[in-house]
């Protein structure tokens, strides 16, 4: 359900409330019941929530509420309601949850591990991060204060590479504030977070395929397009090629799928058509009905 598109309005619906929990809840849980029992730390805002609550006896969630309403005002004013609309939803779920986790008296590690609560925090946060990027949402944090510098000063740099920055930035500070034990560790989950990110966006949901086919005959490139509009539900483009050394013509057809939808075009086309030449190539991204927003400022 999280991981397929819902062709319903309903479907939908049900599919980006679950995100939005399903972020939420491993994101919030993950900093009360792992993060501050041991001590530890991390970039984005949990990590300047961490500095602040160091140094003040105030509410770890209210502190988490405070900044996200201001991502929230910032990015309203700067980049519009199409942003806010991305950020909204984790920004009230995630304070919500906090606020409730705080009233448990619960650790997930018995006993304080450094090494293991910092590979469980970047677990979490990848997941967080990963899920909510699926549903098109954005927990208001770094991410976004990256995507407005992007779209106000630095436009010729990745946001991926300005949240970088800054989060590193945040992680220094830690250094001086806690130790440079705790600074090392947050590097580490930030590590381990980025590469839980990037399989979910790319194992899951993010990750397609160019599939070419040449089939023998027009009669079985009509059978494997029909197979490819209807069974597989994806689109397909046609051309003619030639080959230069027979000097024959052919249809082309060319899909962009999923790994798991090209194994079984691949298996379609094998059955129906063993002599096809087919090819195969990974692709970076894909701007479209159905795919990538290219009007979005940071998907490349």
């Amino acid at each position: 359900m999280l991981f397929k598109e819902p062709k319903t309005k309903a479907g939908k619906l049900l599919r980006s409330t679950l995100i939005v929990i399903v972020s939420a809840f491993c994101g919030s849980s993950v900093q009360i019941f792992v993060m501050i029992p041991n001590g530890m730390t991390s970039g984005g805002l949990p990590g300047i929530a961490r500095i602040i609550t160091h140094f003040f006896p105030i509410n770890y969630a209210l502190v988490y509420y405070a900044m996200s309403m201001i991502v929230i005002i910032v990015a309203f004013f700067t980049m519009g309601m199409a942003e806010v609309r991305r950020i909204i939803a984790l920004c009230l779920t995630y304070p919500v949850m906090l606020f409730f986790f705080e009233k448990l008296d619960y650790s997930l590690l018995d006993s304080p591990d450094p090494l293991l609560a910092s590979i469980l925090i970047g677990v979490f946060y990848g997941l967080a991060t990963g899920i909510g990027y699926m549903g098109g949402f954005s927990s208001g944090g770094t991410d976004t204060i990256a995507r407005v510098l992007k779209y106000k000063v630095f436009n010729y740099m990745r946001a991926g590479d300005i949240q970088m920055v800054i989060d590193i930035s945040i992680i220094i500070v830690s250094a001086f504030i806690f130790n440079t034990n705790v600074a090392l560790y947050a590097v580490v989950n930030a590590y381990v977070a980025a590469k839980v990110i990037s399989a979910v966006m790319l194992g899951l949901s993010r990750r397609f395929i160019q599939f070419d086919i040449i089939a023998s005959s027009e009669e079985k490139s009509n059978i494997i397009t029909e197979y490819i509009l209807k069974d597989v539900d994806r689109a397909v483009t046609s051309h003619i090629s030639k080959g230069e050394y027979s000097q024959q013509t052919r249809k082309t057809l060319t899909t962009i799928c999923t790994p798991g939808e090209s194994i079984k075009i691949k298996k379609f086309v094998a059955d129906t058509d063993p002599d096809a030449f087919a090819t195969i190539m990974p692709v970076t991204n894909v701007w479209g009905k159905r795919f990538s927003d290219i009007r979005e400022v940071d998907n490349i």
